[in-house]
């Protein structure tokens, strides 16, 4: 136990002499865990073909092995943050570390379609305690002039995950066992587990109240409903009635949340956070990131492989340039953010996804990867810039008791901003396909064959396949640039919005917290895991 007086925010101290030493090595357990939850966020975008023919998967059933990890994600986020700050951080984080690791384990057991739906839901509630406690345990371990780096490092492990998962996905795809893509958690789990055990100390809310479990509870079926609801728009349409009810349920939901978070003598989150404009606009500002990447990751990787033919291993292989620019633009940020100011990295990172989608926009069927790799190193520039940066200008905004509640509800901003990109960029992507490619379907076709065609273009080379050469390759070639014409309004609608946010944070974000970060409520103590 630390010393009286002793700060989870004060690495310096005597109480915390183990923490001060090893604070960079602990700093690998949060990161590791913040990794894998990104991979597996969307390591399924080049396994789903194989997935549809190893477990006879039909096309409701691929969509939800990964919205049954994004519906838990979402609806437990909320909850699991506050619960971290009432009964521990570490203890929670620990838990949903191991969640997360037995619903991998579990798709050894998986020989149909539902089992790996449930894997995937274990999975995405292990994940919604791993995000939230991973970074708000961060920013507690370092001192104020350490912070930014160290928040650099562990949201970048996060942002890394994002487009590494395609290319891990790949790599394994080619050369193991489907199940290998789940599998690979297992050892990243273990030694997350092993370093929070041994390295990470425990952080609670001293004055740690009875849980709100009217708040609890309508945030899960809030925020889940609404997701719910979004993610179904893709396939059923904005005005399906299933779309339509649980959409506008879980918006009432969310707003008899907010009643009773004002009412609330004891509310589950401090809607006062907003108070602070760091805190709002920088959440305004990493959801539509989240809204603009996971859009770029719905399309990207489908483009590669459908359209230029590339293999699940290519296809992972060309995010490389994504990578990388991602890996050194966090670098260079975490330096300047105490230079220049959080306003100017952000608003720089948005101008970048600006350019980026711009260049994007103007890729043709047969366009050579020197264009696509130049968008996608323009835009993984832009990430590096914008996500750790605003992360830990969240995190540097609330008061340490309240970390993993303030983290959790500035994560399901990001979330539902990340649900709310792949349904409407979905939409607007499968629209805009439909429409272009509607005039060259041949009239003669069974309709069958037509409709597979108009669902998207893997369908319409599949019906190309069975037919004779000179009327396939006019379907084919009608289907790849009817696609590329929607990957092109997704492009554009995301630099549309990238270049609002840059406006609102040049006009609304701070450049700096004139408050000191991470205040400590007088008595708060730490408990040192080290000896």
């Amino acid at each position: 136990m630390a010393m009286p007086g002793t700060t989870a925010t004060d690495p310096s101290s005597p109480g915390n002499a183990g923490l001060a030493r090893n604070r960079w090595l602990a700093l690998a357990a949060p990161v590791f865990g913040l990794m894998i939850v990104g991979l597996d966020a969307t390591i399924l975008t080049v396994a789903l073909p194989t997935l549809a023919t190893e477990l006879e998967a039909t096309t409701t059933e691929l969509q939800w092995f990964t919205d049954g990890y994004t519906l838990p994600f979402a609806g437990l986020l909320l909850p699991l943050g506050v619960l971290g700050d009432r009964i521990g951080r570490r203890l929670v984080l620990i838990g949903g570390l191991l969640l997360f690791g037995i619903g991998s384990l579990m798709v050894l057991g998986v020989d149909s379609p539902d089992g790996l739906i449930v894997a995937r839901v274990v999975m995405g509630a292990g994940a919604a305690a791993i995000t939230p406690l991973a970074l708000s345990i961060v920013p507690l371990m370092f001192a104020k002039e350490e912070r930014s780096k160290a928040m650099a490092i562990a949201t970048a492990g996060f942002a890394l995950g994002l487009p590494l998962g395609p290319l891990a996905g790949g790599w394994l795809l080619n050369n193991f066992w489907w199940g290998s893509i789940f599998l690979i958690n297992i050892p990243v789990v273990i030694v997350a587990v092993i370093g929070m055990l041994v390295f990470v100390p425990e952080s609670r809310d001293p004055n740690a109240k009875r849980l709100d479990l009217v708040g609890a509870a309508l945030s899960l079926l809030g925020v889940s409903a609404f997701v719910y609801g979004v993610i179904e728009v893709p396939n059923a349409g904005w005005d399906d009635p299933t779309v339509l009810i649980t959409m506008i349920g879980g918006l009432v939901l969310l707003g008899l949340l907010g009643v009773w978070l004002r009412r609330a003598s004891n509310p589950l989150v401090d809607l006062g956070f907003f108070r602070n404009a760091r805190y709002t606009w920088s959440s305004v500002a990493i959801s539509a990131v989240m809204f603009i990447l996971f859009g770029v990751l719905f399309v990207v990787p489908q483009f590669l492989q459908q359209v230029q033919g590339k293999d699940a291993m290519d296809t992972g292989l060309h995010l490389l340039p994504m990578i990388g620019a991602l890996i050194v633009a966090a670098g260079v940020g975490g330096r300047l953010v105490g230079k220049i100011g959080t306003k100017v990295i952000v608003a720089t990172g948005m101008m970048l996804w600006v350019v980026g989608l711009g260049l994007l926009a103007t890729v043709e069927p047969d366009t050579d990867f020197t264009v696509t790799g130049t968008a996608l190193a323009v835009m993984g520039l832009a990430l590096g810039f914008t996500m750790p940066t605003t992360l830990d200008a969240i995190l540097g905004s609330l008061p340490a008791d309240q970390v993993g509640a303030g983290s959790a509800l500035a994560n399901s901003m990001r979330q539902i901003g990340a649900s709310v990109g792949v349904a409407v960029l979905g939409s607007s992507l499968n629209s805009a396909y439909r429409d272009n490619v509607e005039d060259d379907i041949p009239a003669a076709l069974p309709e069958q064959a037509r409709e597979a065609i108009r669902d998207n273009v893997a369908g319409a080379i599949q019906v190309a396949d069975k037919l004779p050469a000179a009327q396939a390759g006019g379907i084919a070639d009608s289907a790849r640039e009817a696609f590329v014409a929607g990957m092109s309004t997704v492009s554009l609608i995301c630099a549309a919005l990238a270049a609002v946010t840059a406006v609102v944070v040049v006009a609304l974000l701070p450049a700096r917290d004139k408050t000191p970060l991470l205040k400590e409520p007088a008595g708060a103590k730490v408990e040192s895991a080290t000896p």
